[in-house]
């Protein structure tokens, strides 16, 4: 019922709202389709007689004219269409018949949906044979027959938009050919008020449109009002009957000493009521369990006070309950003689009220409390102060490979997961005050311990249960946990800062390499504080023209001439001063502030490439988030329009990182790329995954060696073996190879003799501002816009440069 009445809200009255597609409930939509074509086909037979009786009209009007011979055929067509239509209306309407004859319930969405789409191909038809008319007549005839045509055009446009109005599809599928069809015969015409007429034509058009959403609105509201109020009378209906069904008040009545008296009493025992005669002697108060309602009971039965819905549970009787109300009883003397009163069973309201307390303080799956009830427990344990040689901690706890459970054994397989985590939680934390699941495949567990050690040691115990392997129906699971660790130390600390802190230690732990614990300390939170001050600080960076590009030349090893460069990113703080991409990089890749930073580098360093010669290139990093966003292609292209550079000049360099996950789309995008022009190259081959795969599914046009092999060439036999097999792979696929972090003459002499394509390193240049770097290459003279680097390029020229993924350049 809440589904019908989500169109019945919405703001259709107003004309946005009219615009706004039609929210149809799934379960609605094909009794609504099968109304639509009930209501079509009732039409039908006055439409073809209008369609028929506006021809004939036609005709007689124009007979004679120019254009007679034409407006026959037309007509002819028209004709054959109106009993296409006639045919097909009479077959919908016997078969319909036929369905009710045989008590068919239910309409089919395949069948309702086809009808639509085959009655909205019929009416646009139809529409497009009106459009013809204007066509026919408009050129030839004078001003009078052009007046005649235009008013039946809009009677057609507004007689067969009213019409089929119940089918939104349909009658914008008659409307457009018709309105297209009027306008174009205007325009063919030389009156000089056609012009205006057009205009109008179109405006009238277009409030017929609108009136057509506005009346499939309606309809759809008035169905799914009656559904609505349907559904809530058979559910009004229900409860009634339920009621009646199992009402099972009885009358009960005690004397002045609150003993029962002969009245009939039932005592339920499994699931049938016997009805047994309770005798004198027996005291009310007895039936029911010893509780503090019991006790209430007997202290309003002796002080004579009226009471109302007393609920009580049965003696004897598991999940039996029973609610009484009773009143004193005087006679004409005013003397007491007793109670008298009602009796009802609540024993079904009373389970439901259990359930319904259950589901709000513990998770369904597990039967483990869940986060309300932990912040329940959490302020109970911060309001009672605890012993001195007692040590309270919450552990938070999150499963590292629950995702890969999902995916690969199904979510079934996932919520077994869950219960046995659920099931070893409760059995390794010896000390536990509570063991909660806060939803997904996060946990919580409250202790209170002896000492520092023993807390210690239960983290310990209960980190390797829960990294041991799961078996979950035949399939071996490895899915480890990490857990953050808060003491609770001062009883001032609020909930959210216990909780905030205890996620920061999680965190730190799932920095530190997953499946491991880590206890919280004033490191962690200063930590988040720098962070929280750098994601602002970073805002602004981009916004006040705090960074600038740094650029490290590529060498062409046989020639010595500077052939591209590399772009690397700086950050001039205003009170910290220079910053190095390794101190904020990461953080705004977990932030996924990456993506920004990453359009600015290819926009800015695009627009400092109208000053390098035109044969050389430009390479910049991109991130794995940058890759899958949705702007990277419009970014690059807008960048290579506006500063009119060839897209072979453009280098994207990737990592294997990239690659790592959502490969097939990764590998899409990058083909789109290379489509448009632009080069890719893969980034620090060798140290990351799959190499050699990645080579086979993608056709990069550069490889580059990771500067770790490069600086130990001088020394290691491995890292000479492993370059050469890299530049032989390279050469093999008509691939250019790179060798960064070259330092050293011998490291040059040994890349050039073994064929290496391009250098780069600290031995051709640092990064540096472009203009530090004109005595390697021609930079054009005219002045960038000014930055924040002018007085410490040097410094910042000498520094460690790291990429935009976050890595350490090749130096």
């Amino acid at each position: 019922m809440i589904n019908l009445m989500r169109v019945l809200e919405s703001d259709s009255h107003s004309l946005a709202g009219l615009m706004k597609p039609v929210d149809v409930p799934e379960e609605e939509a094909a009794d609504i389709r099968a109304k639509q074509l009930e209501t079509a086909g009732r039409l039908t037979p006055v439409m073809i007689l209008a369609n028929l009786v506006n021809a004939t009209v036609v005709l007689i009007s124009f007979w004679g004219s120019p254009a007679i011979r034409l407006l026959s055929l037309w007509a002819g067509l028209l004709f054959a269409a109106s009993a296409i239509l006639l045919v097909a209306n009479m077959r919908f309407r016997r078969k319909a018949k036929a369905r009710n004859r045989t008590h068919r319930r239910g309409n089919s969405p395949l069948r309702t949906q086809q009808g639509i789409e085959s009655f909205a191909r019929l009416a646009s038809f139809v529409g497009l044979i009106w459009g013809i008319l204007p066509l026919l007549i408009m050129p030839f005839n004078d001003d009078t027959s052009q007046l005649a045509v235009s008013i039946i055009m809009a009677g057609m446009m507004f007689g067969g938009v009213v019409l089929i109005s119940r089918i939104p599809e349909a009658a914008q599928a008659f409307l457009i050919p018709t309105t297209i069809g009027f306008v174009v015969g205007l325009q063919l015409g030389d009156d000089p008020r056609n012009e205006f007429l057009s205009i109008l034509a179109l405006v009238y058009a277009s409030v017929l449109w609108i009136s057509i959403r506005w009346s499939y609105r309606q309809f759809v509201e008035q169905h799914l009002s009656e559904a609505a109020v349907q559904q809530q009378a058979q559910l009004i209906g229900l409860l009634l009957r339920d009621f009646e069904e199992s009402t099972s008040d009885w009358l009960w009545q005690t004397d002045e000493e609150g003993i029962l008296e002969d009245i009939p009493m039932p005592l339920l025992s499994g699931e049938e009521a016997v009805v047994e005669t309770m005798t004198r002697g027996i005291p009310m108060v007895s039936l029911f369990d010893e509780t503090d309602a019991r006790t209430s009971l007997a202290c309003l039965l002796d002080s004579r006070q009226p009471f109302r819905d007393h609920a009580m549970q049965v003696t004897g009787q598991d999940g039996v309950w029973w609610s009484l109300t009773g009143k004193p009883v005087f006679d004409s003397t005013g003397t007491f003689t007793g109670f008298r009163g009602v009796a009802s069973d609540i024993s079904q309201s009373k389970a439901n009220e259990d359930r319904i307390a259950f589901m709000a303080h513990y998770d369904q799956l597990t039967s483990l409390p869940n986060r309300a009830c932990l912040g329940e427990h959490l302020e109970q344990m911060l309001q009672s102060p605890a012993d001195e040689d007692v040590v309270r901690a919450i552990l938070w706890l999150d499963l590292d490979n629950f995702k890969w459970v999902n995916d690969t054994l199904g979510h079934p397989a996932g919520d077994e997961l869950l219960c046995q985590v659920a099931s070893r939680l409760r059995q390794g934390v010896q000390d536990a005050v509570v063991v909660a699941r806060l939803g997904g495949d996060e946990f919580a567990v409250l202790v209170e311990c002896g000492n520092d050690d023993q807390l210690m040691a239960q983290v310990k115990a209960l980190s390797e249960r829960l990294n041991a392997p799961y078996e979950i129906w035949g399939a071996t699971a490895h899915c480890g946990a990490s857990i953050g660790v808060k003491l609770i130390e001062d009883r001032s600390e609020d909930i959210a800062t216990l909780l905030k802190h205890a996620d920061l230690a999680l965190y730190q732990a799932k920095e530190a390499g997953k499946r491991t614990w880590c206890v919280f300390s004033g490191e962690l939170a200063e930590r988040a504080r720098i962070r929280r001050e750098l994601e602002v600080d970073l805002h602004q960076a981009l916004e006040q023209n705090q960074l600038q590009l740094f650029f490290q030349p590529q060498m062409c090893a046989k020639t010595g001439k500077i052939v591209g460069c590399e772009t690397l990113l700086r950050w001039m703080h205003p009170t910290r001063g220079l910053i190095g991409p390794g101190n904020f990089i990461k953080h705004a890749e977990d932030t996924g502030f990456i993506t920004r930073l990453g359009d600015w580098a290819l926009r800015e360093a695009l627009r400092v490439a109208q000053r390098l010669p035109d044969d050389m290139r430009i390479a910049v990093n991109i991130s794995p988030l940058q890759i899958h966003s949705a702007s990277l292609l419009n970014t690059i292209l807008s960048a290579l329009a506006t500063n009119q550079i060839a897209p072979s000049r453009l280098e994207l360099e990737i990592t294997e990182s990239v690659l790592i996950s959502d490969t097939e789309f990764t590998l899409d995008r990058l083909k789109k790329l290379k489509e448009i022009g632009v080069r890719i190259s893969l980034d620090d081959f060798g140290t990351g995954f799959s190499s050699l795969s990645y080579l086979r599914r993608f056709p990069f046009d550069k490889l580059k060696i990771d500067k770790g092999f490069v600086q130990d060439i001088d020394h290691s036999e491995e890292s000479r073996a492993i370059t050469r097999a890299t530049l032989q792979l390279a050469k093999a696929l008509n691939m250019v190879c790179t060798a960064e972090g070259v330092e050293t003459e011998s490291q040059k002499t040994f890349l050039t003799e073994i064929g290496c394509d391009e250098l780069q390193g600290y031995l051709i240049s640092r990064p540096q501002p472009l203009d530090r770097l004109s005595h390697l290459f021609r930079v054009a003279d005219w002045p960038l816009e000014d930055g924040p680097f002018a007085d410490a390029a040097t410094s910042a020229g000498d520094a460690e440069p790291v990429r935009l993924q976050g890595k350490r350049a090749a130096g």
